[in-house]
């Protein structure tokens, strides 16, 4: 029911179209999340009755998941790229830092208050351990309406970066114009036939972050500031190259434990689960 208004939102070309939808998903999703600490806030454990600290073998699946939820660093250099004032964008009190300082913020705060209220029975999302009730049924609805609406958005970059590749092999201009909709439609039919497939939603997030975001926002970035500027500007006692060079381990330490912890969980996970259907 929802794939094919999810097609038709994947039609929008232009950025500029795009951003009221994400501003308005924006102001939905404070609305929830106020809703959410709300309920969080009337139910918080006290911390002494919670391990503090899940163990060294946790570590990896939480760097997936925490650099999971700085994925948007995938369309930063297009939104940058077509800003009416795109130096507005950096510097110390740009867009790019405050959007992630607030983000930052919003995530511990959910993640921490959320841990004491929850505890152990914490879900993947953390809307999964509101209560059955008219108001909290609301709030799911809205989220995920938030994700519908910014689907298009985070959209937009693979579709940018792939559609090229198809583009060439297409000769005239009538190929090109359908086939664009048909590239755009097969896409979505992946995305969404993925997110009907995936089970353990917290597991594949922390695979997806160890695996792709590390790379996006951890390896390839030192990379590319040294093959771009090479041994020049780095600085006094070339502090930039070295800062690189731990950037640049951290991220490659990080993808392997991390896409290898995150494949053992699944697949015991998955075990687990055809145990249990095995014997009812």
């Amino acid at each position: 029911m929802v794939l094919p208004f999810l097609i038709l939102l994947s039609f929008i070309r232009s950025l500029k179209i795009l951003a009221p939808f994400s501003m308005v998903a924006n102001a939905v999703l404070c609305v929830c999340l106020g809703i959410i600490f709300v309920y969080v806030f009337q139910h918080l454990e006290p911390s002494t009755s919670l391990p503090q600290f899940g163990g060294w073998d946790r570590l990896p699946l939480f760097f997936g998941t925490a650099i999971y939820a700085f994925e948007g660093i995938g369309i930063i250099l297009p939104i940058e790229n077509r800003m009416k004032n795109p130096h507005d964008f950096g510097g110390w009190t740009g867009v790019l830092n405050l959007a992630m300082v607030c983000i930052a913020a919003l995530y511990c705060a959910a993640g921490f208050f959320g841990y004491l209220a929850f505890g152990e029975d914490i879900k993947g999302s953390i809307t999964l351990n509101l209560p059955a009730e008219p108001i909290y049924i609301a709030v799911k609805l809205l989220v995920a309406a938030v994700i519908f609406y910014s689907y298009s958005l985070q959209f937009y970059v693979p579709f940018e970066i792939l559609w090229p590749t198809v583009k060439r092999k297409l000769r005239t201009e009538t190929r090109i114009k359908y086939g664009e909709y048909l590239f755009r439609t097969g896409l979505v039919i992946f995305t969404f036939a993925l997110a009907a497939a995936i089970p353990k939603l917290d597991l594949f997030i922390s695979l997806v972050g160890a695996v792709g975001s590390s790379f996006l926002a951890l390896v390839f970035p030192p990379l590319l500031e040294v093959s771009t500027f090479g041994m020049e500007g780095m600085g006094r006692l070339n502090w930039k190259l070295w800062k690189n060079a731990f950037i640049f381990l951290f991220g490659l330490v990080g993808f392997v434990l991390g896409t290898y912890v995150a494949i053992q969980e699944i697949v015991l996970s998955f075990q687990a689960d055809a145990a249990a259907n095995h014997h009812n």
